[in-house]
């Protein structure tokens, strides 16, 4: 037989085996599809769905100062699947962090089994020389657990020191740590004081506090009447924001800017009023005591906003630039201003979609 007939029948032979195999294939993935059937997903479902991306978790260091937001604000982080809390410090600010740490012990073991986390008392006074503080009656609802009922403590747990425990929960991380503060920063600045190369293990520090193109919120509590310009988080301890602000990690900062219209309401108090959830039933708690507290038309909450950031920072309209506080003595005393040098790796939220937070917010707790 003619050689190139061969290899011509040879050909014809391979090209029909192929085609056999893809069109089995073919016929196998079909059947396949077909038992698998996808649910589609029509536009209006579509807009309904809340992003929360199944993401590797962050690992999280949490300093707050005992506020009443700071409540909300640890019940979304402990419950939030992309972050691993790792640590909590009790900062200074409206608490007095050795008084009120047994009853956020209970809050964060026996209610919300957070049994993993780390936690610290932190420094007692700011670095600040001023000394300036919240008012007494504040501090002293606030070391009260603003008289929430808690379950009785179940054991004991070993207590840090806060800037002790921040230097050595970031020099051991395996991973760049995030640092959420929303409360004075007296713990970070006396870490980086005591150590300044955990920076390099920090992906980045997000803050509530300050006000850069709006006006303060101290008002008459501070005993600072003429102080117009200052946020309470950055008053109370200006020389360690200070500290923290020209530390050269990048920073996400949450100002009244960007959180103070955040407002939550006796319907959306509803959604986790009846959840059968420990955590949220104190939660519940104190929403109902604030509506009281603020008349019943709704209640503003600013740090949980700063723990959205952290997990949606898409939410918010961010301005790029270098930051800073006048920590000198006067009637400007904790005031943040912007440098305008350009700078891009700070960044404060000018703008939000409190809406979409919101949504972020619930969808976590329910």
């Amino acid at each position: 037989m003619n050689k190139r007939l061969i290899i011509l029948l040879f050909g014809i032979f391979l090209f029909s085996l192929i085609v056999g195999c893809v069109s089995t294939i073919n016929e196998t993935v079909a059947e396949i599809t077909e038992e698998i059937s996808l649910p589609t997903i029509t536009p209006e479902q579509e807009e309904e769905i809340v992003t929360i991306s199944l993401t590797e978790k962050i690992p999280v260091i949490f300093s707050h100062d005992g506020a009443p937001d700071d409540i909300a604000t640890l019940v979304y982080i402990v419950k939030h699947p992309n972050i691993e809390l790792i640590g909590v410090i009790q900062s200074y600010g409206e608490q007095h962090p050795t008084q009120s740490i047994d009853k956020w012990q209970v809050f964060l073991y026996d209610v919300l089994d957070s049994d993993n986390t780390a936690i610290a008392v932190g420094a007692e006074k700011p670095i600040d020389p001023i000394n300036n503080e919240f008012p007494a009656s504040w501090r002293s609802s606030a070391d009260n657990f603003w008289g929430l009922d808690l379950p009785a403590k179940t054991s004991d747990h070993d207590t840090a020191i806060g800037y002790e425990l921040i230097i050595d929960l970031v020099k051991n991380s395996p991973d760049k740590l995030t640092i959420l503060i929303t409360g004075a920063q007296t713990d970070m600045a006396l870490a980086l004081q005591e150590d300044a190369s955990i920076a390099d293990n920090i992906s980045q520090i997000v803050i509530m506090g300050g006000a850069f193109n709006v006006g303060g919120n101290l008002f008459d509590g501070s005993g600072s009447g003429n102080n117009k310009v200052a946020e309470w988080n950055i008053f109370v301890d200006p020389l360690a924001a200070k500290i923290v602000f020209n530390s050269g990690i990048p920073l996400s900062i949450v100002p009244l800017d960007g959180s103070d219209d955040f407002m939550i309401n006796a319907i959306q108090h509803a959604k986790i009023r009846d959840i059968d959830d420990p955590a949220l039933q104190v939660l519940s708690q104190l929403w109902e005591q604030q509506l009281n507290w603020w008349g019943g038309g709704g209640f503003k909450i600013w740090d949980i906003v700063a723990a959205a950031a952290l997990t949606n920072p898409e939410y918010f309209t961010w301005t790029y630039d270098g930051v800073d506080v006048i920590a000198e003595a006067g009637d400007l005393h904790g005031q943040t201003i912007v440098l305008n040098n350009g700078s891009q790796i700070t960044r404060y939220a000018s703008d939000t979609d409190f809406n979409k937070v919101r949504d972020i917010i619930f969808e976590v707790f329910q």
